[in-house]
């Protein structure tokens, strides 16, 4: 694998993912141009998460069964398409239908991973997901800050027509770059979409890791929606400010790389109940310390323990059936993406009823919530010592 080939897969990686969150900084914009709630406006953030999850289920198992390099340039080039229909949206309902489709096709970058994986010898598969998940993460911080940037200074319609134009040079630049590869899998689509049934049934850590990495995505999501609605109400500040939030969130994530080291001295269990400890302190600082400085540290720290989740959960269920990996992956990231659908749906019906009080206390919860799904899945999944023979 070139590493031109690696840094151009890099930056698509990247590219896909941040199509779902240029919306986040957006929202406030959305509801005053259509004349909508908050509530309302924040459907266009759940149904991108929603799309994501869709997308992650039915078309990336493809990869199995179809050339990964056919499927990413199909993805890549309808995602463009829905991008320019969304940068000319005529009502809220309208931008709510395209962001769920422009959230289906955004999936090329957990279909570049695995041809990444399978275009690298033994020894560099490390550093080659490493450099990929680095794409995707900066991706997935940095959207919210271009977004706010162009939304405050061009419009939302122009952010969209520029992610369009973004996603059509990438298409063009991967037609060249990625080269051919068969595929590994001989089965039908209904057998293979039956098979992960199976996995479900037979891998009960597969769904603690989930929903543990679940809740913790939908708080993340929770405060980016709400972000943008405390911006504006509380410090009246617009799009710009909320998403220059994005920029300190890649500082906190750059910590998740050493929650793999930590994974390995200490296992995941121990990694995974700090790292939710580390996301109970950073909603109480940013419930009792309503400030810009309050928001910084609770944002580092929320970006070092959702991450850091992440990296400690996907590494122990991709070791459960080293043959399914694949289908291992699509099932921990849908569980995932679906909380990041909730924890949208969430934070913005919390800002309604209770306003900033309400959405940290619905995090709080949250995290609870994933405290207690994590404590008694480890118990219960945990491998019995032998009987001893008398």
């Amino acid at each position: 694998l070139p590493a031109r080939t690696l840094a151009v897969m890099a930056a698509a990686c990247g590219a896909a993912a941040a199509n779902i969150y240029y919306n986040q900084p957006l929202l406030s914009d959305f509801a005053r141009d259509f004349h909508a709630t908050a509530n309302h406006a924040g459907l266009v953030s759940t149904a991108a998460q929603v799309g994501y999850g869709v997308g992650m289920f039915f078309f990336v198992p493809l990869g199995d069964l179809l050339e990964r390099r056919r499927i990413v340039l199909t993805l890549v080039f309808a995602c463009s398409l829905l991008l320019v229909g969304t940068a000319f949206a005529p009502t809220l309902s309208t931008l709510i239908a395209l962001q769920l489709l422009v959230g289906m096709t955004a999936v090329g970058a957990q279909v570049l991973i695995p041809l990444g994986i399978d275009l690298t010898p033994p020894d560099r598969r490390g550093h080659t997901v490493g450099i990929l998940m680095a794409g995707l993460l900066c991706g997935i911080l940095l959207a919210r800050t271009v977004g706010g940037f162009v939304g405050d200074h061009f419009g939302w319609r122009a952010m969209f027509g520029l992610a369009a134009g973004v996603m059509a040079v990438l298409g063009v630049v991967l037609h060249f770059e990625l080269p051919h590869r068969p595929p590994s899998l001989r089965m039908s689509y209904g057998a293979l979409m039956r098979s992960m049934i199976h996995l479900l049934r037979t891998q009960p850590p597969l769904w603690v890791a989930g929903a543990v990495s679940g809740l913790s995505f939908g708080v993340f999501t929770l405060f980016w929606t709400a972000l943008s609605f405390l911006m504006a109400e509380h410090f009246h500040r617009g799009a710009s400010e909320a998403g220059l939030f994005g920029i300190i969130g890649v500082i906190g994530a750059l910590a998740a790389p050493l929650a793999g080291k930590l994974s390995d001295k200490r296992g995941s269990a121990f990694t995974v109940t700090i790292c939710l400890a580390c996301c109970l302190v950073a909603f109480g600082t940013m419930w009792m310390w309503v400030t810009i400085a309050g928001l910084i540290v609770g944002v580092l720290l929320m970006d070092v323990g959702v991450q850091s989740i992440q990296v400690a959960e996907q590494a122990k269920v991709m070791a459960l059936v080293p043959d399914a990996r694949s289908r291992i992956n699509t099932l921990y990231m849908v569980a995932r993406f679906a909380g990041g659908a909730a924890g949208s749906a969430i934070g913005t019906a919390a800002w309604t009823l209770a306003r900033w009080p309400g959405v940290c206390g619905a995090a709080v919860v949250m995290v609870l919530i994933a405290f207690i799904v994590h404590e008694v899945g480890e118990r219960l999944t945990r491998p019995q010592p032998a009987a001893r023979l008398v």
